[in-house]
């Protein structure tokens, strides 16, 4: 289990959502490495409910290509739909899950685990964890991770209360849409050096290192040269 100092460190990280240049995407990205952590997952994803409360998977942890499927197109059939609509963490081999079985099986993962983001018993949402090992994810780890959890959804809702609530929805709106840029970025690149979406995730994150740019900036650029090329071939 993490140390007490470590998940007090979490914590307070995870609380800190008031700054004037608070980034929804960027804090979601902090919660999921830190549950990633916490919970010894070998991934882990955030699932947020949008303003008509339906479940959406943000960003993958790493970008991890299997874990980005997995949940784009099975989110709502594993223990995320479910720890979000009974506000109780679950999770078991991925086997239990007949909807979700198939993909996270061909991903090599085992054992998955779920736990709600809760304010005031509420859900807003659930972070999901997956591990290849065949170990399951003991009480230690899961209440490491749900302490975390939770403390994101008390800040998230205290940048709602200093912001207007359709501030956070443009904001999560504009995550969404990163991810969908970033997407296409990765097949361009995959295209255009005949290599793995997984390697042109790492050629993106690469450049927005050693530009220091954001990685949602250098997709943009990516997709817009592509479609630039497009047209001057076209004469």
């Amino acid at each position: 289990m993490a140390t007490r100092a470590r998940l007090a460190d979490v914590l307070i990280d995870l609380s800190d959502t008031l700054g004037s240049d608070f980034d929804l995407l960027s804090y979601l990205r902090r919660l999921t490495d830190h549950c990633a952590d916490l919970g010894v997952a070998d991934t882990a994803a955030v699932l947020l409910a949008d303003s008509d409360g339906a479940l959406r998977s943000t960003d993958p942890h790493t970008g991890d290509e299997r874990l980005a499927e997995l949940f784009d197109r099975h989110h709502a059939h594993g223990p995320g739909g479910i720890a979000f609509g009974t506000a109780t963490a679950t999770g078991g081999p991925v086997t239990r899950w007949s909807g979700l079985a198939g993909a996270a099986t061909a991903a090599g993962f085992r054992q998955a685990h779920a736990v709600p983001m809760r304010l005031r018993g509420a859900p807003l949402g659930a972070v999901c964890l997956y591990r290849v090992a065949d170990r399951p994810f003991d009480a230690d780890e899961v209440a490491a991770v749900q302490a975390a959890a939770d403390m994101a959804a008390v800040g998230i809702n205290a940048e709602r209360a200093v912001r207007h609530r359709q501030t956070l929805a443009d904001q999560l709106q504009a995550a969404l849409s990163s991810r969908v840029l970033i997407e296409q970025a990765k097949g361009v690149l995959a295209e255009r050096h005949h290599q793995h979406v997984s390697e042109s995730f790492r050629e993106l994150r690469s450049l927005s290192r050693s530009h220091n740019l954001k990685i949602a900036q250098v997709a943009e650029e990516v997709v817009r040269s592509a479609a630039l090329s497009r047209l001057s071939a076209r004469g």
